[in-house]
């Protein structure tokens, strides 16, 4: 398997130390360089192959907006990860393709969530059919008294995890216990039709009806029939444009 070649970009040495020991210990990832502004960022990339860029938004000079407008001019730009402490760019991050938009402090489950969709990202545009890509479940086994009963994702309307417990509401409005956690049903669920909104949380965008603003610059999805309303996690909402296009 290669190697993700991912480079960092940030003004915080800090923050760039703390990035590069958590990449470094993943086995198919490769730091190929660390640039404290947005200039030596794009020496490093003409000398080198960089998969992923790890990029704040605000520093000294051409901010990492700027450069990610310029490079999306490129024909195979890399990928764009914004990894920032102010949630009020998201918008911006995503006008300009940024397959992901991190929140300081970050932690290592963020950062593997954001490899994760990498290389998928990746697998999509660079053509390469892969057997995880056409592995997503189509039918999922649930509690059904004494029995399991099978369930076809079409009708699941939201899975929600709810002290150590983790249900399956589907559209007939029935709700059904599952043998598994809620992070291995996200791995799962083909990820063009669910979207983890929260940590309790993961729904079927083809379910959703509305989108409101809740406090604190949050949202909150309005579900179609049967009606329920649930939360948006403030480090999920960037991803919400992703997939409505705010």
């Amino acid at each position: 398997m290669n190697k993700l070649r991912t480079l960092i970009v940030d003004d915080e040495p800090l923050i760039c130390d703390e990035l590069r020991s958590v990449l470094a210990a993943v086995q198919d990832v490769e730091v190929q360089g660390i640039a404290y502004n947005t200039q030596d960022a794009e020496k490093i990339m003409a000398a080198k192959s960089v998969d992923v860029v790890f990029l704040d938004i605000q520093m000294p000079g051409m901010s990492g907006l700027e450069l990610a407008k310029k490079l999306s001019n490129d024909s195979r730009p890399p990928l764009m990860v914004f990894v920032t402490a102010y949630s009020g760019f998201a918008v911006d991050a995503f006008a300009v393709n940024a397959v992901d938009y991190i929140l300081k402090p970050f932690d290592k489950q963020d950062i593997a969530r954001v490899l994760k969709k990498v290389r998928v990202w990746l697998q999509v545009r660079d053509q390469s059919p892969t057997p995880r890509l056409q592995d997503f479940v189509r039918n999922l086994c649930v509690e059904a008294g004494d029995r399991l009963e099978v369930i076809h994702v079409s009708r699941i309307q939201f899975i929600q995890a709810d002290d150590r417990q983790v249900f399956l509401h589907t559209v007939e409005g029935q709700s059904f216990g599952v043998r598994r956690r809620l992070n291995e049903l996200e791995e799962m669920l083909d990820p063009k039709d669910f979207y983890r909104c929260h940590r309790n949380y993961i729904v079927n965008v083809n379910r959703i009806r509305q989108v409101a603003n809740w406090f604190n610059r949050g949202y909150l999805l309005i579900m179609k029939d049967p009606a329920a309303e649930i939360p948006v996690g403030r480090v999920y909402a960037p991803l919400l444009k992703e997939y409505l296009q705010l």
